[in-house]
């Protein structure tokens, strides 16, 4: 036999659980909202972060093809190269080969790094005048032909050519041209996309293009940014690890993009390029020095 008060007392203790239960769940359902809400706020943040990093990947090869021009104020201020196009600078290059003089004065120079470091500088000083070698002893990966009839001519270039320097009755101009005319590869590295070209004095062709996925932004939910961002390192690997199985058993191979991903590659790594610009400005960018720019 129930005992009609003691059913009236669990009644009141369910009642109680009751409203306990639905506070518990309706602060449950809140807390979740809140986390909702900052998981929103987060994948929002770490989404803005990856279009930005997205942004700087993309413009990091136009940076590194870009760096050969100063950027130091007082370095501009003296000297202005102006690019020229490859026929220009092949026609340039026959016509200093051309010229001759009864005596050995005719000075080149080559000098992949800065020209203050050259290791025959002392000798440089002695052939150049002052006022023409001291604006130009900042400059690095450089070309200067000089005679005192003619005046002189110095092209910036991919530093593809060794240090050097001598007097003649010439130019001594049989080394640049002869790396502009012969067969080699020039690989244009870039995350997810890199492309493979021939070349042989200014005709080239595409031989291959290296495509890969690789993850352009961390979008909203699924992977952590963290592991986001190792997937994606992952992906760039990948494509990388491609790209040098498909340049490995290339003859003259020289490497254009972002150092960091060129460091493992094999080949020659000369610097950076410009995805604005054509294959064949990329490969020599060649730029001449506007010489009235030596008189300011």
């Amino acid at each position: 036999m129930k005992l009609p008060w003691k059913n009236q007392k669990l009644e009141e203790e369910k009642e109680t659980l009751e409203e306990k239960i639905e506070e518990q769940e309706n602060q449950i359902e809140k807390l979740e909202n809140m986390l909702e809400a900052e998981k929103d706020r987060r994948s929002n943040l770490a989404r803005e972060k990856q279009e930005a990093e997205e942004k700087l990947n993309r413009l990091k090869d136009k940076v590194e093809g870009l760096k050969d021009n100063s950027n130091n104020e007082e370095k501009s201020s003296v000297l202005e190269f102006r690019d020229v196009n490859f026929q220009k600078f092949q026609n340039s290059l026959e016509k200093l080969g051309s010229l001759k003089s009864p005596e050995k004065d005719m000075v080149s120079i080559y000098s992949p790094e800065r020209l203050s470091n050259h290791s025959e500088l002392s000798d440089i000083k002695n052939s150049l005048p002052e006022e023409k070698l001291r604006p130009l002893l900042n400059e690095e990966k450089i070309s200067v032909f000089y005679t005192e009839n003619l005046g002189i001519f110095c092209f910036k270039l991919r530093p593809f050519f060794s240090e050097k320097f001598s007097t003649g009755r010439k130019f001594e101009l049989e080394g640049l041209k002869e790396f502009v005319k012969n067969d080699k590869h020039w690989a244009l590295i870039s995350r997810g996309e890199s492309k493979i070209y021939a070349e042989k004095n200014g005709g080239f062709e595409e031989i291959d293009m290296i495509k890969d996925r690789v993850n352009s932004q961390h979008g909203k939910g699924g992977f952590s940014q963290a592991r986001f961002e190792r997937k994606r390192n992952e992906q760039v690997q990948k494509h990388l690890e491609n790209v040098n199985e498909e340049i490995e058993g290339l003859e003259n191979i020289y490497l254009l993009g972002d150092k960091t991903l060129c460091k493992d590659l094999s080949g020659e790594y000369l610097g950076g390029f410009d995805p604005n610009s054509s294959p064949l400005e990329n490969f020599y960018r060649p730029r001449r020095l506007k010489t009235s720019s030596l008189e300011k």
